[in-house]
């Protein structure tokens, strides 16, 4: 159960030098895990075991997870690799009881995180600081929900397209908001620095600019694709496996000729199934805790940023440059957002 005086609170998480094993399943395989990699780590671990959830990599069995125990030096062993995990936000929690009852504190932390206007990235770390399978009621797990890092990617693109002295007109608005700002007051500054960026830029350069600010695709789904393009050189096969698996694949995608449309889901889609107006049901409908109590307000540039995510799977995939077009946009008065994935002449 959680006590009164647990709460949610900002982290910034320092590079950390760990001892990592990846593999596929739940948590009760995480004990076999924890007591391989603190046997090799011997006098060289430095902290409790750390789990990065891969959630985009899942199925029946489990999900993909990197078990991780921080180390004072490099170390090795079959199967282990020595990394360091880089410097990130988080809004962290913890949860102390039986591991079951996690989502309970999921929720708290991404209530919190949502109530500021913080984008969610796709992995997420826990902190294992006491787990005995014999005592689950005596877990003590840190939830470290990452936040995705929209603004340090749109600052990099700003520097490097605009230079430093439109970059910093533009991020003016922003500037002025911390951690803890809540989310109408982020979503306004916003759409202030999207309103100046969209006064100094042409179509290609926000759409450069944006896209880059995009969630990052779940790597890891990527190679299966690509090789499968590689073995046929056929584009509908690849839509075909796609369709077929599912999960953080797209799930509504169409050929017509030499273009691929792609049509994200709801993000909630109870939500949008019963709701009783265009407004609730655009709200509904967005992903982004950026823009999704201001869609009505927000430039339309914003929804750069979504084709980014198509941007990045399909560029792996194909491995070459490709023209993503926005055909309908929330931004844009629809109520979906749907991409347009032009094929160059070479792909048939």
């Amino acid at each position: 159960m959680l006590s009164n005086e647990e709460s949610v609170e900002h982290k910034v998480l320092e590079e950390t030098l760990v001892a990592q094993i990846r593999i596929h399943g739940k948590v009760s395989n995480l004990p076999d895990a924890f007591a391989k990699l603190i046997s090799i780590a011997g006098a060289h671990a430095a902290g409790s075991p750390i789990v990065i959830h891969h959630w985009g990599v899942n199925d029946e069995d489990g999900h993909d997870m990197d078990v991780c125990i921080p180390i004072k030096a490099t170390v090795k062993g079959t199967g282990i690799t020595t990394t360091t995990l880089p410097m990130k936000d988080a809004m962290t929690m913890v949860h102390r009881g039986l591991y079951s009852e996690i989502g309970r504190a999921y929720t708290k932390v991404t209530r919190h995180t949502y109530e500021r206007g913080h984008p969610i990235a796709e992995s997420t770390r826990e902190v294992f600081h006491h787990f005995d399978a014999n005592h689950p009621e005596e877990t003590v797990v840190e939830i470290q929900t990452i936040l995705h890092d929209w603004k340090h990617r749109f600052t990099s693109k700003l520097e490097s397209v605009l230079g430093s002295e439109a970059k910093e007109e533009v991020l003016a608005p922003m500037n002025r908001l911390d951690i803890d700002t809540l989310a109408d007051v982020r979503q306004k500054a916003l759409c202030e620095s999207l309103s100046i960026l969209e006064s100094k830029t042409n179509d290609e350069q926000q759409y450069e600019i944006l896209s880059h600010c995009a969630h990052v695709f779940p790597v890891e789904l990527i190679p299966p694709m690509r090789d499968l393009f590689r073995s046929t050189g056929n584009v509908d096969a690849v839509i075909e496996a796609m369709l077929s698996k599912g999960g953080y694949y797209p799930k509504l995608l169409r050929r017509e000729g030499s273009i691929i449309y792609s049509e994200k889901g709801p993000a909630n889609p109870t939500a949008y199934k019963e709701a009783k107006s265009d407004a609730e049901r655009r709200r509904a409908y967005c992903f982004c805790p950026l823009i999704r109590d201001c869609i009505n307000d927000a430039p339309k540039i914003f929804c750069n940023c979504a084709a980014g995510w198509p941007k990045q799977l399909w560029e792996g995939i194909l491995e070459r440059p490709l023209k993503i077009e926005i055909v309908q946009a929330l931004t844009k008065g629809d109520n979906t957002c749907e991409f347009a994935i032009h094929l160059p002449p070479e792909i048939s």
